[in-house]
């Protein structure tokens, strides 16, 4: 770690940090599941069919976050990466807004677009903060209290946004919740000041070629065990995002609550047993990455192996309550490995390269999961409408789901290719320490 970078952490309560940009995730994440919970409303107002709104939701709003992941970080080195997080929100929040006045599908999407600057920067500029702040033995701990601000941006617009939505209108949700990210962008950009810039310490020489897209992609490219996590992790969100969009309106048509109930009803079991997730998954991955971080791999392969039968148990629920029960332990399971899965991410690159490569592995999971898996499910149930009628929307996200199976191919290859370059670093008499462990 530079001097620069000692100083900086000694000037800022890392805790309070944390804190804070675990809420502006948070706010990052709110416009999307805010659409997901008013999904019913949307169709009851426009009679959009399942594949328009699969676009709405997946494609149509997470787009800009893949295409914009890379120059906010370029952007990010330029001018701090709190600057450019509390920018990004502002403009997240604005959009958001203007979302209330929408009339017409092609301008829902525009907005939504516009919007998807939020978490394009909330992900790998947070994410670079909070590894600045906590060695690799807690950085698993550290980034599962970051992701909790995903699982309370999925969940707080549910219940809240819902009711307002059923109660003003969609609109006014809409509305409410931009005040929100636009107070939570201000909050965050006076309390969390920029870092010093991250530069390679062993090559001051070359830092300026190590910076530019070109050579940092490359670096990635050959770091194989961030190429497979990255890939297997895409997979798995093609299924959860799927899955999570429609979820509200599973509820809806399979036991006809009303769109707020649904809406509550999926954001208490998400809620619940994400917190719990989170909790279990980053006080896990402490303690089993602390000596070998690879066994981190293996311990994301069994929990998240453990929300298939789950999710088996939601979509073919003979109740309410058992779905619930189900709901709840498939949401505690898939939390586990969000933690431990961004503390390898983290600590399989170099530290000049870190926001590089949460911005690269943000692109790859919106262009494969976030996008793509609402969508699907939303031709899916088109085409199996006229089968399965009101089911139809049920047997889509099963399908989707068994995409996830991809996770484990992906991580049993970056799980071999650690344990040979860790026979390789043993074998060599000269190896003392892995630079990409230090902070």
């Amino acid at each position: 770690m530079t001097i620069e970078a000692s100083a900086h952490k000694g000037r800022i309560n890392p805790m309070a940090t944390l804190l804070v940009l675990t809420l502006v995730n948070a706010m990052a994440q709110s416009g999307g599941t805010l659409l997901a919970a008013v999904l019913p409303l949307i169709k009851d107002e426009f009679g959009f069919s399942d594949g328009q709104l699969g676009l709405l939701t997946g494609y149509g709003s997470v787009l800009s976050m893949a295409l914009l992941a890379l120059p906010i970080a370029h952007w990010a080195g330029r001018y701090g990466a709190s600057t450019m997080l509390a920018v990004s929100m502002m403009v997240c929040g604005v959009a958001s807004a203007l979302t209330a006045g929408c009339g017409a599908l092609w301008q829902l999407i525009a907005t939504r677009l516009v919007s998807g600057v939020g978490p394009a920067a909330a992900w790998p500029l947070g994410q670079a903060l909070v590894s600045e702040l906590y060695p690799p033995e807690r950085r698993a701990g550290a980034m599962a209290t970051y992701t909790a601000g995903d699982f309370l941006g999925n969940t707080l617009p549910l219940v809240v946004g819902g009711w307002i939505a059923v109660k003003f209108g969609w609109r006014t949700a809409f509305i409410s919740f931009a005040a929100m990210i636009v107070l939570t962008a201000l909050l965050q950009r006076w309390l969390v000041p920029n870092p010093p810039m991250i530069l390679p310490t062993s090559a001051p020489a070359k830092a300026a070629e190590a910076t530019r897209w070109s050579a940092g992609l490359r670096a990635l490219w050959h770091e194989r065990g961030f190429v497979q996590i990255t890939l297997g992790f895409s997979w798995a969100s093609f299924a959860v995002s799927g899955l999570s969009k429609w979820m509200p309106s599973f509820y809806n048509r399979e036991f006809g609550l009303a769109p707020d109930e649904a809406a509550a009803f999926f954001g208490g079991a998400y809620a619940g047993g994400a917190l719990i997730g989170l909790l279990l998954g980053g006080l896990l991955g402490n303690r089993i990455g602390a000596d070998r971080p690879n066994r981190m791999l293996a311990f994301c392969m069994g929990t998240y192996a453990l929300t298939f039968p789950c999710i088996l148990g939601v979509l073919f629920a003979p109740n309410l309550k058992f779905a619930f029960v189900a709901h709840v332990a498939a949401t505690v399971f898939g939390a586990m490995p969000n933690g431990p899965v961004l503390a390898m991410l983290h600590t399989t690159v170099p530290r000049h390269l870190r926001v590089l490569g949460a911005s690269v592995f943000l692109l790859v999971l919106t262009m494969l999961g976030d996008g793509g898996g609402p969508l699907l499910i939303g031709l899916f149930s088109d085409l199996l409408q006229p089968r399965f009628g009101n089911e139809s929307l049920k047997y889509a996200m099963l399908i989707v789901k068994l995409f996830g199976l991809m996770l484990f191919v992906h991580l049993s290859l970056a799980w071999r290719s650690a344990r040979n370059q860790r026979r390789q670093d043993l074998a060599s008499p000269f190896t003392i320490l892995n630079p990409k462990d230090t902070l």
